[in-house]
Formats: structure tokens, C-alpha cells, sequence
């Protein structure tokens, strides 16, 4: 596995991190794959570390090329910075993608909470859109409540805004025919966004557009991955029925991409390294 740490230009505090998975011809691993571009929540106040590297890692577990994209928040999210930075990383991701052996056609975003609104805002808004969209408990609609309205403050860059700033940042006014489809999970006791959830699946059933709705019944808001690999010390966020989401996320997007495909060739460079230190004649055939 191959590790990356780029800044994004002209945005000092954004990142990218990857975790791309071996692809060497000689290894038979040449199959250009997925990438998912990973959104995390937190408010655009902070991205939440427990839905970042650990779902990165359990895409990755899965045979998905996971980025992490660490995008501006507070006060740098202003003039909807975040949107450009998902923009760029997608573009990237396809510029290298022969480098990289990503397939260009099959990048999705992933996003919760406030990465979420920003992982579907990529698929409604950006230059570089994703090819599919998997959004958990997203915060989609943003009305000029105190609930939703500071996110708006720190995507406009201004400590009062108005109605007309607030639906400039609702997402549902933006969904078109041409949207990408979208995986939803939230749980309906979530006491912030089950019905971000719904607005989209509504919106996308409307307008006749692929979309999968999972809406677990119990739970809080913010469960990431619902098991210990994102508890951080807290039973509330373990939920072994919630914790499915992700296998469905991946079996959504085998539906969506098509599944993995693999050469009938051996992953062992043994026999290859023996030969070359002289150990057994000829390429080490035998030893593959």
C-alpha cells in the first residue's frame, strides 16, 4: 500500500491523504479500480477524526484506492472553500489515475454530517464530479434555523445571513436529472438530520434517479462506522445493526462500478527474488 500526503493549493489548511493498494503487473494486480474520495462531518467547524482514517482503512479493506480529503473549516470554509477542494482532489485523483491505476469512471464521494452535504454538493456543484455519492445521516437542507444556519455562516464567510444565503446552501434545490446516484443511511432517532436523508431519497424518487435508502430505526447522530473501530471510548456510538451500513455501501457500489476483477496469476514474488540472488536457475517458475 502506497501512502500520500498532499496540500491543496491555494488552501493552506486542506489536505489530501490516500491509501492506494499495491498494483504492480508483475504481482497481477493491474486492475485499474475504485477510489473513494472520504468527506468527513463535523460542522464545518472540524473534520471528525473517527469518520476519516478508519473508514478510509475499511474501504481500502474492501479493494477500494480511499482518500481522505481534510478540507477547510471555521472561517476558511468561506466562499464554500470546501466545494473547490473536493473539486480539485476528483480532478486529481483522475489526473493520476493511470499512475495510480484508478479507473476515472468510478470515484465516489463519501461524506457525513456536514461532509456529507459537501460529499453531495460534489455531485450537484463541482467541475470534477463524482461518478456515485454515499452520504451518512448528511446534513442536506440548511434553513435560517440556529440548527443549520452556523454552517451557512461559515460557508458564506459572514456572521448574519440571510434566507436567500441559507438556500443558496440547501441542497435540494440543486438536484437534477443528471445527479450521480446516492447511497443514504441515517437513523430516523437521529435528532439532527434523519430527514436530510429522506429529502434526497424524495427528491432523487421524483425525478426517477438511482438511489439507496437505508434508515435504521435506533440511534443517535454521528455513528461513523457504529463499531469499536470509531466508539472512541463511547457505547452511544456502537449500533451492530447500524454497523451494516458499510457492507451495503459495498455492495452498492459493486452494483454501481461492477465487481472487482483479478487475474488468475500468483501474488508471490519468491521465486523471482531467488532466481535474481542466484538460489535456482532459470525465473523461479516454480516458486510463483
Amino acid at each position: 500500500m502506497k501512502m500520500i500526503h498532499l496540500p491543496v493549493p491555494g488552501h493552506e489548511e486542506a489536505t489530501l491523504e490516500g491509501y492506494i493498494l499495491d498494483c504492480e503487473i508483475s504481482l497481477g494486480q493491474d486492475t485499474n479500480r475504485p477510489a473513494i474520495v472520504i468527506c468527513p462531518g463535523g460542522g464545518y467547524v472540524y473534520c471528525s477524526p473517527r469518520e476519516a482514517e478508519p473508514v478510509a482503512l475499511r474501504y481500502a479493506g474492501r479493494g477500494f484506492h480511499a482518500f481522505i480529503l481534510r478540507y477547510s473549516t471555521g472561517w476558511d470554509a468561506a466562499d464554500f472553500a470546501p466545494l473547490q477542494e473536493v473539486s480539485w482532489a476528483i480532478g486529481y485523483l483522475r489526473a493520476h489515475a493511470e499512475q495510480w491505476h484508478i479507473d476515472p469512471n468510478k470515484i465516489a464521494t463519501c461524506g457525513f454530517s456536514a461532509g456529507g452535504h459537501l460529499a453531495l454538493a460534489a455531485g450537484l456543484l463541482a467541475d470534477n464530479k463524482p461518478n456515485a455519492m454515499i452520504l451518512g445521516y448528511p446534513a442536506v437542507t440548511t434553513p435560517n434555523t440556529p440548527q443549520s444556519n452556523f454552517m451557512v455562516k461559515l460557508l458564506a464567510g459572514k456572521q448574519t445571513v440571510t434566507d436567500e444565503d441559507c438556500a443558496r446552501f440547501s441542497l435540494e434545490n440543486f438536484i437534477t436529472p443528471d445527479a450521480p446516484p446516492v447511497f443514504l443511511t441515517a437513523t430516523a432517532e437521529d435528532g439532527l438530520s434523519p430527514y436530510g436523508a429522506l429529502l434526497v431519497a424524495n427528491c432523487y424518487s421524483r425525478l426517477g434517479l438511482g438511489y439507496e435508502l437505508h434508515m435504521f430505526q435506533h440511534g443517535p447522530h454521528g455513528y461513523a462506522l457504529a463499531d469499536e473501530t470509531t466508539a472512541d471510548g463511547s457505547s452511544q456510538v456502537l449500533n451492530a445493526a447500524f454497523a451494516h451500513w458499510h457492507d451495503l455501501s459495498v455492495q452498492w457500489l459493486y452494483r454501481i462500478f461492477g465487481q472487482l476483477t483479478f487475474t488468475d496469476k500468483s501474488t508471490s514474488r519468491m521465486g523471482k527474488i531467488m532466481a535474481d540472488m542466484g538460489l535456482i536457475p532459470g525465473g523461479g517458475a516454480d516458486f510463483a
